[in-house]
């Protein structure tokens, strides 16, 4: 966040040092322009001319290349880049087009409802209307004027208009896990008059444009982290419960994520060592080892203690965690692959039960 803000105020300091069009233009003066293509040297008579070498030739312009682009009128500023600050989020190799690369283990759909509503949140946010949308796959704004974000970044003075409309493209592989999320600047007006941007100035204003949606990804991200973190602190609700195969499970009464940062503090004080923890499987590996040898045992004092629960020691547990609705439902599986048996869940619970709800853990 405060790289994030720090890199927006360096912007902001040094856009006042010159002028928009001095941004735009080499340093100096133009005099280069005057110059003509000098003669060819003549040596002194008896002298031995130089070798010739190709080594310093300055390469011949392309055919295509338009030739009216020097002095002043050369846009000197670098290409932009696509800065994929926002979790989950990949640069993309394509260079014809202006994108970002998101990742993800949701299903098609949910993936794809998540990224359509992070995209309307932030065009919701920053007021700029929607024109036209295909729900969950495209969106194009209204007319954007005389944005202040813009104004900011390119330096341009109070009284120049720039009206601007871009068109977001959300598109989900079939299988989920990956997405591109895509901007297109599909209008561009200056003091009111349509200009024909060359592919680079059009690539700068969508790269600025993906980039403003992106930090506004990550701050929200953030913002929901710290919230999911109070309401972590305030205890969570676990009971007994059956899952789709009527195997014993652990119900916890919250979400998957606030379920799933709970236990990172839970296990520890049950006596079963994180090892590693992996979302991708929903799976926190652990190691049983008894309250009463290890660090844990220290904390809790015989009046205010924790129920011990009662495992093989040294022995290798897979806590699995899923998502049902607004619920969570706990697994536990030895190191054979086999699920805990119901009378060992259902002793186990005045433990998981009553730390689960404690506040502040």
């Amino acid at each position: 966040m405060r790289k994030l803000y720090i890199a927006l105020c360096g912007g902001i300091i040094l856009s006042g040092c010159s002028s928009f069009s001095e941004r735009h233009q080499a340093s100096g003066n133009f005099e280069y322009l005057k110059e003509t293509t000098d003669k060819q040297v003549k040596y002194p008579e008896g002298f031995t001319p130089l070798k010739d070498t190709t080594a310093y030739n300055i390469p011949a312009v392309s055919a295509n290349a338009n030739k009216e682009l020097i002095g002043d009128k050369l846009d000197i500023r670098a290409p932009a880049l696509v800065m994929p600050v926002a979790p989950n989020s990949l640069a993309s190799d394509v260079t014809d087009k202006t994108e970002v690369i998101f990742e993800s283990f949701l299903s098609k759909d949910k993936f794809q409802d998540d990224l359509w509503n992070k995209l309307t949140t932030f065009v919701a946010n920053q007021g700029y209307g929607v024109g036209s949308e295909q729900v969950g796959h495209s969106l194009s704004t209204r007319t954007i004027a005389s944005d202040e974000y813009f104004k900011i970044l390119f330096g341009l003075d109070d009284d120049v208009t720039l009206d601007q409309q871009y068109r977001f493209d959300i598109n989900v592989e079939p299988q989920g896990y990956k997405a591109i999320v895509a901007v297109s600047l599909i209008q561009h007006q200056e003091q009111g008059q349509t200009v024909e941007l060359n592919k680079f100035a059009k690539r700068r204003y969508e790269s600025r444009m993906l980039n403003h949606f992106l930090s506004q990804v990550y701050v929200e991200h953030h913002k929901q982290l710290l919230a999911n973190r109070v309401k972590v602190n305030k205890g969570i609700k676990l009971d007994l419960g059956l899952d789709s195969e009527d195997n014993t499970v652990y119900q916890i009464h919250a979400p998957y994520e606030l379920s799933w940062e709970k236990l990172a503090t839970v296990l520890p004080k049950l006596g079963l060592e994180v090892e590693d923890r992996d979302k991708s499987v929903n799976t926190y590996f652990t190691t049983f080892k008894p309250l009463k040898d290890g660090f844990w045992a220290n904390l809790f004092s015989s009046d205010n203690s924790v129920a011990e629960i009662k495992l093989q020691k040294n022995e290798k547990y897979q806590i699995k965690l899923v998502e049902r609705g607004d619920l969570s439902l706990l697994t536990i599986v030895d190191s054979k692959g086999e699920r805990l048996s119901s009378e060992k869940m259902q002793e186990m619970l005045a433990a998981f039960s009553e730390l689960m709800a404690k506040k502040d853990l």
